[in-house]
């Protein structure tokens, strides 16, 4: 079969279908076909990719149509040993594409909203355990289809996989802003009201979730997938050496809660929040709760705070690499809001510290360390070091600083890259450099199982749809044609995926395209998936890390398909700051 972009390719996009089959299939040259008038407009010869690590999922070749811009609806045909196959048709389109799926994936995050009983119970919220007192902790966003929690993050137990969580919606909904506003397209009047209206929503929630102490706590927690609503909601913490997201934590005996295990640190949501609320002080919105004074005191006040106190609210009482890039784009933000020139300073330094973490290859490419001895791979935020470099880049005035720093990021995602192309990969799907639990360093094409967070492991399209990000930002600073032409081509390659072409011929957005996956739960399905919302994807198969699985439905081995078909906000969040990158 061949596979294609469900949902279309921009006019000036890279494009590249992928045919899936037989190794004797021998396909050879492809057309491209007006669906209308039935011209052929474009042919070519498909090049063999081979089969895939043990995908089993068949043998490939791609197809690449790059030069066809013209905006139509079309379908391939192309010539096989075994006769001419034909695609679906897809549409090549300008902006209307875009459009339709920012406007659709903004839906959903306000779709996400906690309202009714759940709100209400919110509003008074009590601590889990021992700790005295209410909170109003009304508003915010539920997580994700499977759990109508609110988590600033979680997995903080592990160190170095921290996923930023509800405070990353906000801090991209004000960028995915910034981006419309820059393309001076008049079509997005409508959708950019929207997508600020949600983006200060955000913020009002981080703002009720200040801890007296300075910081932030950690989120909402809810008990039991069945529970009444009164039963099962509290204010959450999280224990620093393991965790109870499956069962009991196995040191739930043994460590003694305190208030900070209800509170976070930059690793662990407060660096977004920060942020967060900082570009939120620069605007001008009806209808929320704080003025612009407010949202940068309060800022302000929890950056001074963790600057001096960030190691008692991580696990391990250290700095790492993910505690820095949280606390860079918090002084971002608070830069770009103040103009103070001591922020442009503290900026210049966490940059450095993030840079210091680099291991040049020597080859024109260099991989970050999250802590000494220890490659940084991320099960969600992998492209969000090069993201918070580069947006400081944006802002810095020394010539020499800027050029120095955007070396190191064309350094970091020439990597990426290389290690992306380095075996048979027909889909272009990102493969990660990772550090098993003994320090020794391997390649993949998925998070792997055996790690401090596991048994937590699941799809990534937060992951993918990040390096997207930071692949197009980093083309529009770099002056190298070369390295710019293949991180657009990587990009949209993290995209394509999401959007169907990927070996499972399944859309991961609800409602748009085909085969999206439904999550399931104990054979139930009152987790239903909401349109306009991304799930979590694909991964290496449960017993084989050189496999691939996509569970679409029950089987006698998988009663619960959250690892691959729940929906999550990191996806939708990241995966629309992708498409407004686009639009650059």
């Amino acid at each position: 079969m061949i596979l294609t972009n469900q949902l279309g390719y921009g006019c000036s996009d890279y494009k590249k279908a992928v045919f899936q089959g037989e190794e004797n299939a021998k396909v050879g040259e492809f057309r491209i076909i007006d669906k209308e008038t039935h011209n052929v407009i474009f042919s070519g010869s498909a090049v063999k990719c081979g089969s895939v690590a043990r995908w089993n999922t068949g043998y490939y070749w791609t197809l690449d149509f790059s030069p066809v811009q013209k905006q139509g609806t079309y379908f391939i045909e192309a010539d096989t040993a075994n006769g001419v196959v034909r695609s679906y048709p897809f549409d090549i389109q300008k902006d209307l594409l875009s459009i339709r799926l920012i406007s659709g994936i903004g839906y959903y995050i306000k779709e996400q909203r906690c309202t009714g009983d759940w709100n209400e119970t919110d509003s008074r919220l009590k601590f889990d355990g021992d700790r005295e007192g209410v909170v109003d902790a009304h508003g915010g966003w539920f997580d994700g289809s499977g759990g109508l929690g609110i988590h600033m993050t979680h997995q903080s137990h592990t160190a170095y996989f921290n996923p930023q969580q509800v405070p990353l919606t906000p801090w991209m909904l004000f960028h995915v802003y910034d981006l419309l506003e820059e393309s001076g397209n008049e079509q997005y009047s409508m959708v950019k009201r929207r997508i600020l209206d949600e983006a200060m929503f955000g913020a009002d929630f981080l703002m009720r979730m200040r801890a007296p102490s300075g910081t932030f706590f950690r989120g909402v927690d809810r008990h039991g997938a069945y529970k009444t609503v009164d039963e099962s909601r509290s204010l959450g913490f999280e224990y620093r050496h393991s965790s109870p997201q499956f069962g009991k934590a196995a040191t739930a005996e043994t460590e003694t809660v305190t208030d900070s295990y209800f509170e976070i640190g930059f690793r662990s949501g407060a660096g977004l929040c920060i942020a967060s609320l900082a570009s939120a002080a620069r605007r001008c919105y009806p209808g929320t709760d704080y003025s612009g004074i407010e949202y940068i005191k309060a800022a302000k006040a929890a950056y001074c705070y963790l600057e001096e106190n960030n190691e008692k609210y991580s696990n391990d009482g250290k700095w790492n690499l993910v505690d820095e890039y949280c606390a860079l784009e918090a002084i971002n933000e608070l830069y770009k809001s103040t103009g103070e020139y001591d922020y442009l300073l503290r900026a210049r330094k966490m940059a450095d510290r993030i840079m210091a973490r680099m291991v040049d290859h020597g080859d024109g490419t260099a991989a970050l360390t999250v802590a000494e001895g220890r490659a940084f791979f991320h099960p969600t935020d992998e492209g969000l070091p090069v993201v918070a470099l580069l947006n400081y880049v944006s802002f810095e005035p020394d010539k020499s600083r800027k050029l120095l720093t955007i070396a190191a990021c064309e350094k970091l995602m020439r990597n990426a890259v290389n290690v992306t192309d380095e075996v048979s990969n027909p889909f272009g799907y990102a493969r990660c450099l990772y550090s098993e639990k003994d320090g020794n360093r391997k390649t993949g094409f998925f998070f792997p199982h055996d790690t401090e967070a596991s048994p937590w492991w699941q799809g990534e399209n937060a992951r993918i749809a990040s390096l997207s990000c930071a692949a197009k930002l980093l083309s529009y600073f770099t002056d190298n044609a070369c390295l710019r032409e293949k991180l657009d081509r990587y990009a949209e390659d993290q995209i394509n995926w999401i959007m169907g072409l990927n070996p499972f011929d399944s859309c991961m957005i609800e409602s748009y395209g085909r085969n999206n996956i439904e999550y399931f739960f104990e054979n139930r399905y009152d987790f239903v998936s909401c349109p306009g919302g991304i799930c979590n994807g694909v991964t290496s198969h449960t017993d084989d890390e050189e496999s691939i699985q996509f569970v679409l439905k029950p089987n006698d081995s998988v009663s619960d398909s959250w690892r691959w078909a729940e929906q999550w906000l990191p996806h939708a969040s990241w995966f629309l700051y992708a498409l407004a990158l686009k639009k650059r």
